[in-house]
């Protein structure tokens, strides 16, 4: 009922923003009409092929990467253009803050280069950070100071709504009226309004990442409108972040990761061990279950039992021993991570029992389709193999983490015709 209830209250401010627009100056209504075509061609994809869908919008793909370079040219539009518009102090430091926000949201998007770099990231984001990411949005999702999980989508809600609504409100007062020409216009309400309709209803898995790059391009669409620039500037500059999240995630994926066969190799002789102490492993729990989510979380959540197996060397995981133990492993190990600092994964299918242990491989992005025999893998190292014996009862464990709701921004489609385990989802 309210996702219907939001999509009326955006067809209904689409005529009024466009007059208002029409009013205005043709900058604005060539803003409008960039971002409606690019939120029309998001929708549009996601409804012809929600699997290519999934592809184009996981990490590292074209949709991170678009949203990425939209917020930092938004930051650089602020600092190198509006700043200069304004004299007073006050609005060039509003300037500044606004153009750190927008270099936080994408260092967040792309866990500050975590993938990009390989690097480990600090204990408390492995152990915390539900995607094992280096970013603070994911370990807020779990806390419970707010007395609820703040997920990701109400993060990009409350900024659109709040950037897009309600501090073009704001700066109408008296005292904020030095802000205004950082504020959007109210041509670009639907767009705002769009971004939180669209994680209302969050009809295919991964909506969340595009309406972060649709809030990415408003911030940049409010920027280049604070400025003198015509009409085809702003079309040009509203363009730029679509064709460059393209061509960053090919020489990414082809150029910069390349192929590291020594980490292949490992890869693959730790993904044999993980299969010895997964099939040795496998609890009650995993009986009658299909899940899709990293060995670390499988094992936290009582799916695995892994400590003393042959992966971590006879000791122990956090992901299943108490906090403090000197027995547990804190390397890359403990947390399950490959050679490249990514989590492994694993996927067991209910009815067939077969069983996917894969790593993302040099490219750091999931190419395979893990349900899926035929599929091909790409430059993923993964294992097949089908849990031939009995779930055997679950030992206790002693402060056990109840395995909450997971988030549904999964990169892959889920398996139809069976219930399963929320499949862990993937920035």
């Amino acid at each position: 009922m309210i996702d219907t209830l939001a999509w009326m209250l955006v067809a209904a401010t689409l005529i009024p923003a466009h007059r208002a627009a029409a009013r205005s100056s043709p900058r604005q209504l060539v803003a409008l009409g960039a971002l409606e075509a690019a939120s029309l061609g998001l929708i549009a994809l996601a409804a012809w092929s929600e699997p290519r869908w999934a592809m184009l919008a996981q990490e590292d793909g074209p949709i991170e990467w678009a949203t990425f370079a939209a917020f930092v040219l938004a930051a650089g539009v602020l600092l190198v253009s509006v700043r200069k518009r304004g004299s007073g102090r006050w609005f060039q430091a509003a300037c500044v803050l606004l153009a750190l926000f927008c270099v936080t949201v994408a260092g967040e998007e792309i866990s500050w280069g975590q993938r990009l770099f390989g690097f480990k990231p600090p204990e408390v984001f492995l152990d915390r950070n539900f995607q094992q990411e280096f970013n603070v949005h994911n370990v807020l999702m779990h806390e419970g100071g707010l007395g609820f999980k703040l997920q990701s989508k109400h993060l990009v809600m409350a900024i659109a709504l709040s950037f897009g609504l309600l501090w073009p409100a704001l700066v109408r007062l008296r005292p904020l009226r030095v802000f205004a020409e950082l504020a959007p216009p109210f041509a670009l309400a639907p767009i705002a309004l769009a971004i939180w309709a669209v994680q209302v209803s969050y009809p295919v898995d991964l909506t969340g990442e595009g309406a972060e790059l649709m809030c990415g391009m408003f911030f940049l669409a409010s920027a280049i409108l604070a400025t003198e620039a015509s009409a085809n500037r702003v079309a040009q500059t509203l363009a730029a972040p679509l064709f460059a999240g393209i061509v960053i995630a090919v020489v990414m994926a082809r150029v910069v990761f390349g192929a590291d066969d020594a980490g292949r190799a490992a890869a693959q002789a730790e993904l044999a061990q993980l299969q010895t102490d997964v099939l040795a492993g496998t609890t009650a729990r995993l009986e009658n279950r299909s899940i899709h989510k990293r060995v670390f979380t499988a094992a936290r959540d009582g799916y695995l039992r892994l400590s003393g197996g042959m992966y971590l060397e006879g000791q122990g995981t956090p992901g299943e021993g108490k906090r403090g133990d000197p027995a547990l492993r804190h390397d890359r190990r403990g947390y399950f991570l490959d050679p490249w600092n990514n989590p492994y994964w694993i996927y067991v299918g209910k009815r067939t029992r077969d069983v996917a242990l894969y790593s993302f491989g040099p490219n750091r992005r999931r190419d395979v389709v893990a349900r899926d025999r035929r599929s091909n893998p790409g430059d993923d190292i993964i294992v097949r193999f089908n849990l031939v014996k009995p779930a055997a009862p679950a030992a206790p464990s002693v402060d056990e983490p109840e395995p909450g709701p997971e988030s549904s921004e999964s990169s892959e489609p889920p398996e139809p015709s069976e219930p399963s385990e929320p499949s862990e989802p993937t920035p």
